[in-house]
């Protein structure tokens, strides 16, 4: 029981975010949303799109590095063949008390903000054009660490359509504490235990033996799945 308290009080400290009432109705109805709208478009050789799904913490050094070194530089090149997939939850834990959600991060507060924040990116932004993951990039790429949102959002174009909706959902707790939930179900039901973060699945199967590779090379392993090899690229 000591126990149990002592961890429900930890929990009521990690998280305090501004909340606006919502309906049970919108809540259901939020819940139902799938978390990435995959474009569906027409692909180069008539390709099937591969499913990349990225699991990552805001705040995590190696998820900042694929990001960087992985993720951007490979948006544009594998943009006909590949619908990535964010889930923004990482190495981090959730516990319901008295009705409420309370989320306790591995790099703290802060890295819980960041987490919320591009949930709510993840549900506000389109998906079409690959114009979330370009977001992402920047907002993982970001030095700037508590105003990356309203940076990558003015310097992407996004700020007066876009902004203000993310904000919202943001300081929405209902709203985005829902979403949170949902990345961390996700995110248990698919990784194992012993899974590091960041981690990458391919077309929801987690393979333990390609996440050295795809995290060097994402590259090599994305045109593993790729079939007919797309020239020029593979």
């Amino acid at each position: 029981m000591i126990a149990s308290t002592a961890f429900s009080v930890v929990f009521l400290l990690v998280i305090v975010t501004k909340t606006s009432s919502m309906d049970l109705a919108t809540t259901k109805k939020v819940l139902a949303k799938p978390l990435y709208d995959a474009p569906r478009v027409d692909n180069q050789n008539s390709v099937p799109k591969l499913t990349v799904s990225i699991y990552y913490g805001s705040l995590c050094s190696d998820s900042v590095d694929l990001f960087k070194n992985q993720i951007g530089p490979n948006l544009a090149k594998f943009q006909k063949y590949v619908n990535f997939d964010f889930l923004p939850f990482g190495k981090s834990d959730k516990k319901l008390f008295e009705g409420r959600w309370f989320f306790k991060c591995q790099k703290g507060l802060t890295e819980c903000m960041k987490n919320k924040w591009q949930a709510c990116s993840i549900h506000v932004l389109p998906s079409k054009l690959q114009l979330l993951a370009n977001y992402l990039v920047c907002y993982m790429s970001s030095k700037v660490e508590t105003h990356s949102g309203y940076q990558c959002t003015r310097n992407m174009g996004l700020y007066d359509d876009y902004y203000g909706k993310i904000k919202k959902c943001f300081m929405n707790r209902e709203l985005s504490d829902s979403l949170m939930v949902q990345y961390s179900n996700r995110t248990q039901t698919v990784l194992p235990q012993s899974a590091q973060i960041p981690s990458i699945v391919i077309n929801g199967v987690y393979n333990e033996m390609e996440q050295d590779e795809a995290k060097n090379n994402l590259r090599n392993v994305i045109c593993k799945y790729i079939h007919p090899k797309p020239v020029g690229l593979c």
